[in-house]
């Protein structure tokens, strides 16, 4: 019979082994699922609307794991909601590569046109699914709301977005968009409302601090603006929009390093982006390096020849360089921009006047593309495949534009 002490002895060990045991097996445990939390997580951020957070954990979760079909589709539809829909395509080409096509995957085609205003054919569609109260009515309704402010359809966005919000009283996107349309209708009390709104009800979202953020920088509001855009920046924020949003407020703000370093942030992964080209050359105008903002200036102009600031910016420089000839000849630019603008506000009156009238929202097309309004072209474009589908010069114009967007699939839709 064993002694009580050999017995304690063995109990103790059968312990320790046990604690050993746990502690050895918490971290394979962890390490073996936590992959699937990951996507857990990016999936239940999604579903509340908070994409960028999704974001961030699927482009975690794909670098270990870049085959999986399910988390590829899932990235497509954070990059579409995003604004990304170069990524978004790619994303979910490859997800259709992996598993092919699937009832998900091709309904995810369908939001990713509808969000570029793209939508010609399918506008019926999603009101059927809406009437009848079907599951994937709301993604819909938020893609084509989405696609309607593209095409300055604005009251159809705010009627969509009423009825979403009706639903789902906090539905971000729904509240970020209708403000939007307000702030642009001059609502500005009402569309500060929707996007505090959209703060409060889901403080951790960075894209609504940012929205606020940005909002509260145009009003005036810069000290305010500041604290959001630090926490929607330690959220994952960091679009070309938002960092020239935030060096702007930073400006407005006095602190020129920190506006630098924020345009420096954006250069780095935009280098020819043409607004932050101007604001670096402001910058360098301010300080009164003259060859500094020369340079950034020359810059943003190659990049967008129609930019009217970076024309009247490049003025001020050549004028304090004592080149009048240059500076005059800069303004004369700018001058017959204006005067190509008025041109283009009597066609859209023409256009409004004649809503059948396909001729001129071609020359609508022409001229936005002149001017570098490349956003307001294309819902011309649209508006010209909604009188008339079979335009082939409206679909090979569209092509051209998916093409450049990264958008190949799209752009062969449209060359077909």
């Amino acid at each position: 019979m064993p002694s009580p002490g050999l017995t304690t002895n063995r109990g103790k060990r059968i312990v320790i082994a046990a604690i050993l045991a746990f502690f050895l097996l918490v971290p394979v445990c962890w390490f073996l699922i936590r992959p699937y939390y990951q996507l857990h997580v990016a999936e239940t951020y999604l579903h509340k609307h908070d994409d960028l957070a999704a974001q961030n954990r699927l482009k975690s979760y794909l670098a270990d794991h870049p085959d999986d079909a399910k988390a590829l589709l899932l990235a497509a539809q954070a990059a579409r909601v995003l604004g990304e829909y170069g990524n978004a395509e790619r994303y979910l080409t490859a997800s259709e590569e992996k598993s092919g096509p699937t009832d998900r995957s091709r309904f995810e085609w369908l939001l990713l046109g509808l969000c570029q205003g793209d939508y010609v054919g399918e506008e019926q569609k999603v009101k059927t699914l809406a009437d009848q109260n079907q599951p994937d009515a709301f993604p819909a309704m938020e893609a084509l709301a989405k696609g309607y402010f593209v095409a300055y359809r604005h009251r159809e966005v705010t009627e969509i977005c009423d009825r979403l919000l009706a639903k789902t009283p906090d539905h971000t996107a729904a509240l970020l968009l209708r403000g939007s349309v307000s702030e642009l209708s001059r609502k500005h009390d009402a569309a500060e409302k929707d996007f505090r709104e959209a703060v409060e009800r889901d403080p951790h979202n960075a894209m609504a601090r940012a929205t606020l953020a940005q909002f509260l920088t145009r009003q005036g509001h810069t000290r305010e603006a500041l604290g959001h855009f630090q926490l929607a920046e330690n959220g994952g924020a960091s679009s070309a929009s938002v960092l020239l949003s935030y060096a702007r407020a930073l400006v407005d703000a006095g602190d020129l390093d920190g506006a630098d370093r924020k345009l420096g942030e954006l250069l780095t992964v935009h280098p020819d982006h043409p607004d932050a080209c101007v604001e670096k050359g402001r910058l360098a105008l301010r300080r009164e390096k003259l060859a500094d903002a020369l340079t950034w200036l020359k810059l943003a102009i190659k990049a967008a020849p129609w930019h009217r600031e970076g024309h009247v910016l490049l003025a001020a420089v050549y004028s304090d360089l004592k080149q009048a000839d240059e500076a005059a000849r800069q303004l004369k630019i700018v001058d017959d921009f204006q005067e190509d603008d008025g041109r283009g506000g009597a066609m859209k009156l023409r256009a409004r006047d004649n809503p059948g009238d396909v001729s001129i929202r071609w020359s609508l097309w022409q001229w936005c593309e002149r001017t570098g309004k490349t956003e307001e072209g294309i819902t011309w474009l649209t508006e010209i495949l909604r009188v008339n589908p079979d335009h082939s010069l409206a679909h090979t114009a569209l092509a051209d534009y998916f093409e450049r967007t990264n958008q190949p699939r799209r752009a062969a839709i449209h060359r077909t």
